[in-house]
């Protein structure tokens, strides 16, 4: 029988984050289902940096990432993490008080947003359609955040650190046995003192086959699809059109645009439907002047919440020792280094540390026990 401390079951960017944080202070063990690390929605990610899109808790756990992104450990990764490039954010005709309701919002915490001119946005985007334009923000912090050198960072120090990690490794379910945990990992057993549950759109089967009771998460399917312009578009920054969803932003020399869907789906290796693409395709060339005339690719990917569309990192309130690292939604990615570090936190029973409480985060609002009481 292997034995452990920890057992991390999932390889995407919330498992292998905790991981890498846990692993200097516990013996770990990472599984991932898949033959590839982050198959699923780490791997379908093209992720951004930002604070303003979010509220509450989320946009507290991004902001308490975001020293780790600006300057991780030497040796991390041998490229920036992140390349900012700022983000456009529109409405059209009748959509103003969405603008007026965000700007009032987000202002406060994002003190570089700022209302442009049409003009200033087709400077920066010069295809838009202005007939399409009514008012519009830019958000000059918003980065471009490079996911594989993120997620293979946290796996390497995970590693370094003495830690494990497999892949094709099917989790059968867990029991308690003289005070630990007894999983069924392939054809193995192992045993550990704690099961992270960060399984992204499978977390809820997780905790079941370990008798913990879900949290009713929500996986929510979303597109995006590629194009190539017909010119570099490198430089073009994401683009938003704010009552809709709808947005695109350059993906390396190529278009990258996405409807902004969100449509509940069960957990599965999520597939483009024909309708979403036409929506995404026919939006775009409705607020720009450039058509598609080919795809170079599309997918889909899911993305989890919790019902009050809040990350979740703590223990459940029903089982010793099973941890929770589950609800960010399409924050994952901007939200591993502080997920992880307040992941750490908790499990070796130490306080947050004083860049958490500045921020206001707290265990009580952190906790999976605040979802039992809706």
């Amino acid at each position: 029988m292997l034995k452990t401390d920890v057992l991390i079951i999932g390889g995407g960017i919330a498992g292998s984050s905790a991981g890498y944080f846990i692993a200097p202070h516990r013996g770990v063990l990472l599984v991932e289902r898949e033959t590839g690390y982050g198959y699923h929605t780490t791997g379908r990610s093209a992720a951004e940096w930002t604070s303003a899109h979010f509220h509450g808790l989320m946009q507290s756990v991004v902001l308490y990432g975001r020293p780790f992104f600006d300057a991780p450990p030497v040796g991390f990764a041998s490229v920036p993490l992140m390349r900012r490039r700022g983000n456009v954010m529109f409405v059209r005709a009748g959509g103003e008080e969405t603008v007026e309701a965000f700007y009032a919002e987000a202002k406060p915490s994002n003190p570089t947003l700022e209302e442009i001119s049409v003009d200033r946005a087709l400077e920066i985007v010069p295809f838009l359609r202005r007939s399409e334009i009514s008012r519009v923000l830019y958000e000059p912090e918003n980065a471009e955040i490079d996911v594989d050198a993120l997620h293979q960072g946290f796996l390497r120090g995970l590693r370094a650190a003495g830690g494990e990690t497999r892949t094709a490794a099917e989790f059968h379910g867990a029991e308690r046995h003289g005070g630990c945990w007894r999983a069924r990992i392939g054809d193995e057993l192992v045993e550990a003192t704690t099961i992270v549950d960060a399984a992204g759109a499978w977390a809820d089967d997780i905790a079941g086959k370990c008798g913990v009771a879900p949290l009713g998460l929500e996986p929510r399917r979303r597109t995006a699809l590629t194009f190539d312009p017909g010119f570099d578009a490198s430089y073009v920054p994401p683009v938003d059109e704010m009552v809709s969803g709808f947005y695109f932003k350059a993906s390396g020399p190529v278009l990258m645009v996405s409807p902004g869907d969100q449509t509940p789906s069960a957990p599965c290796d999520a597939q483009p439907e024909e309708l979403d693409i036409a929506i995404a395709v026919d939006q775009f060339e409705t607020l720009t002047t450039l058509p598609i005339k080919r795809l170079k690719s599309q997918w889909a990917g899911l993305r989890t919440f919790a019902s009050d569309e809040q990350p979740v990192v703590g223990f459940a309130p029903d089982a010793p020792q099973f941890l929770w690292i589950v609800g960010q939604g399409g924050g994952g990615i901007m939200t591993s280094p502080g997920m992880g570090q307040l992941a750490a936190s908790l499990l070796r029973g130490v306080p947050l540390d004083g860049a958490a409480a500045e921020l206001g985060i707290d265990p009580v609002q952190l906790s999976p026990a605040r979802l039992a009481a809706r």
